[in-house]
């Protein structure tokens, strides 16, 4: 059954949240005018609707060392359905969805180093039941994996009252051990409270404040805001693969991000080397974008598009049909180096 579409108000919320994930309630109050319980409850009734969530992701500086694959796999006849629900529940996948076109399944796989991708590529993920065929797009710089996407209804005033101070950044070093597993705690909730994180992972509630404040400020991570996007107007999504000549890459993608309809945006090894997705609201607005793409970006070709069919899963959600999450997956995009090491196999959790 179609759910109701989101009221404005709720609209508003889940914006605030998208330009400052974490902000305090007293923040997202003043803003929006309301007082900060009035906020927080309205936050809660979305969530226990599962209409809108906050997680954790990767930030630019560590999303450039780590291994990011788009796949496009075909199926046995009948099982898409059962793979999509397989992969879903994998860590490393933070993307699935079902897709219009000459394949079945759409994902995004990310892993830490490349070894430790294509093995899962060529020996796990061909031999996974009811996959008959797998075809890797590698790619080469991520421009933004969906983290920058807003809904764009508050006013750039309310927006610029939000957006969190720049802050210095900490001298960088990897992430370790304990920093991944504050990643994996917070992709179930990017609003967590430190007491929560301290409880969960046995850190002094001061620890696990600085150290996602260091992870923030290095740029080795962010958070998101996501919603049904359906209820928000957003009722369809499309892939597309386009072909320039490598001097324009840096550019074209970078003049990408700043369109309201891209979500994915991101350089690929091969002769189609730039990968965009966007969401659409109706299917009759691909054409209109299409030709906006040849007016704006004359030196690019668009080689391929397909239509999305349905969101599987989005950055640990699993959905449903409509785009709300009905399940969790936690993220840990370290797990596949993680099972090489150990010499192990990987399974869904």
């Amino acid at each position: 059954m179609q759910s109701a579409m989101l009221r404005e108000n709720d609209l508003e919320l889940i914006d605030s949240l998208q330009v400052n994930p974490r902000a305090p309630w007293a923040e997202v109050g003043a803003v929006l005018g309301m007082d900060p319980a009035t906020a927080a409850r309205r936050w809660k009734r979305l969530v226990d609707d599962r209409l809108a969530w906050c997680t954790v992701a990767l930030g630019q500086r560590q999303l450039h060392t780590m291994s990011v694959a788009f796949l496009e796999l075909t199926c046995e006849a009948g099982a898409a359905g059962e793979v999509a629900a397989e992969l879903a529940r994998q860590p490393h996948m933070i993307t699935v969805q079902h897709i219009a076109g000459s394949y079945d399944l759409w994902t995004i796989a990310i892993a830490p180093d490349l070894v430790s991708l294509s093995d899962y590529l060529l020996h796990r993920l061909p031999q996974q039941s009811g996959v008959t065929r797998v075809r890797t797009h590698i790619a080469t710089r991520a421009f933004d994996l969906s983290r920058r996407w807003r809904l764009r209804v508050l006013n750039p005033h309310q927006a610029d009252r939000l957006r969190p101070p720049k802050s210095t950044p900490a001298v960088t070093r990897p992430m370790d051990e304990i920093d991944r597993r504050l990643f994996v705690a917070l992709s179930t909730d990017g609003r967590r409270s430190f007491a929560e994180l301290e409880a969960e992972l046995g850190l002094s509630a001061r620890t696990v404040q600085r150290r996602i404040n260091r992870l923030v400020a290095v740029g080795d991570i962010t958070f998101r805001c996501d919603l049904a996007r359906r209820l928000a107007g957003w009722h369809n999504s499309a892939v597309l693969w386009l072909a320039m000549p490598d001097d324009h890459l840096e550019r074209t993608g970078e003049q990408l991000l700043r369109w309201p309809e891209t979500r994915t945006c991101a350089a690929i090894a091969g002769p189609n080397n730039l990968m965009l997705t966007v969401g659409l609201h109706s299917v009759a607005d691909l054409h209109g974008l299409v030709t906006r793409l040849r007016h704006d970006f004359p030196h690019v070709t668009i080689v391929d598009r397909q239509m999305v069919l349905r969101q599987v899963k989005l950055y640990g959600r699993v959905l449903d049909p409509v785009g709300r999450w009905s399940s969790t997956t936690p993220l840990d995009l370290w797990a596949l180096g993680e099972r090489d090491s150990r010499g192990g196999s990987l399974t869904g959790t």
